[in-house]
């Protein structure tokens, strides 16, 4: 079974949520009633094409299968093109159902790309956007420089708690918000390159934020990118060990329910 076909036959319960990790930071999230947000997916070769960053790892989705499935919300956390896919999103626009989430930056580069502006919206900090089932907020992240408005995003589907850090420095004294969030799964980039988190920065800032599952990504995509999942895994139990670290595999399906259960 393919990945488009595992996502669209995955049958959840209530309070259940899938999530299935699409390599590098994308990852799709299925709730029990079918909807479907995806956030910095990376599908194509663009990457190779505009810096030379050749993927080493397989595409398991194409743009036009993801497109196919119809997902709800599409974000970005900002506009480096291995979040913000150029090749990628004029493909999955053409499903004239998918919103556009992301901060100014995004916005902007989705005009430019001929996104419908009522199919856009605009991720502020600490401003909820509700959305069917759904409630996104984006929160404080530290990416330098080069992407000085990107963000990371909290969001609530079947009353389950996600914290997605999109890329970002370690700021402790930045996390109240997603402290008060209490989430329930936290995505972490931990690849410790391009000013990520490295690996004992990521177990530090799960111990403070607490949730039940933490989720490793942005490695195994490029060799420029780095990342060592165990030694975060080993970092863990170090500075977070009553949290749960979850390495998932590319195309990997993992359900979570709100009973702590996942499977």
């Amino acid at each position: 079974m393919n990945l488009q076909s595992k996502i669209l036959n995955t049958q959840l319960n209530p309070r259940e949520i899938a999530i299935f990790w699409l390599g590098q930071a994308g990852f799709l999230i299925k709730g029990s009633d079918g909807t479907m947000v995806v956030i910095d997916p990376y599908l194509s070769d663009c990457g190779e094409r505009i810096r030379g960053f050749k993927r080493i790892s397989p595409k398991l989705l194409s743009p036009t299968e993801l497109a196919e499935l119809q997902p709800d919300v599409y974000i970005t956390t900002h506009t480096h093109f291995d979040h913000f896919d150029f090749d990628a999103i004029p493909i999955v626009s053409s499903c004239s159902n998918t919103y556009f989430f992301g901060p100014q930056s995004c916005i902007d580069k989705f005009k430019g790309l001929q996104i419908k502006e009522n199919n856009i919206a605009h991720l502020k900090l600490n401003k909820k956007i509700s959305y069917k089932n759904m409630i996104f907020e984006a929160v404080y992240a530290d990416h330098g420089k080069l992407a000085p408005d990107a963000i990371g995003v909290l969001i609530e589907i079947n009353g389950i708690r996600l914290y997605f850090s999109g890329d970002t420095a370690y700021h402790p004294e930045m996390l109240d918000e997603i402290i008060s969030f209490k989430p329930d799964v936290a995505i972490l980039s931990i690849n410790g390159k391009f000013g990520n988190l490295n690996p004992e920065e990521g177990a530090k800032l799960a111990n403070l934020i607490n949730p039940k599952v933490v989720i490793p990504c942005h490695f195994w995509t490029f060799t420029e990118h780095g990342g060592d999942p165990q030694l975060f895994k080993d970092k863990m139990k170090q500075h977070a060990p009553q949290c749960e670290t979850y390495i998932m595999y590319q195309g990997e399906r993992l359900i979570y329910s709100d009973n702590t259960e996942i499977y």
